[in-house]
């Protein structure tokens, strides 16, 4: 039951690998705001915009992309599926289809 079910904590890593975990995730997320800028760079210069107003494009796609993944990585983790059988009401969201 969280943090209260009486079982010891996992002992912390050395500051060494949870620093070397950070900034590989860290990495991950600059690369695909990096990735992103470039595409949305070369689309824009593409398209025949300006080399300056390409580059303030791509460089915000780039900020945006960072930004959101840094922010996705707060959400809590997806709740696994229930193995139980839940006898509730069945109510399905509309538009939806009945199974028969």
């Amino acid at each position: 039951m969280g943090r209260h079910d009486g079982r010891p904590a996992a002992p912390r890593a050395p500051w060494y690998t949870r620093a070397g975990r950070a900034a590989l995730r860290w990495l991950g997320r600059v690369a695909l705001g990096a990735l992103a800028g470039g595409m949305v760079l070369g689309a824009t210069l593409w398209a025949g915009t300006s080399w300056e107003t390409a580059r303030v494009l791509g460089a915000g796609a780039a900020v945006l992309v960072v930004a959101a993944t840094a922010l996705a990585a707060t959400l809590p983790p997806v709740p696994e599926p229930s193995t139980t059988r839940d006898d509730g009401p069945r109510t399905r969201p509309p538009g939806s289809r009945r199974d028969g």
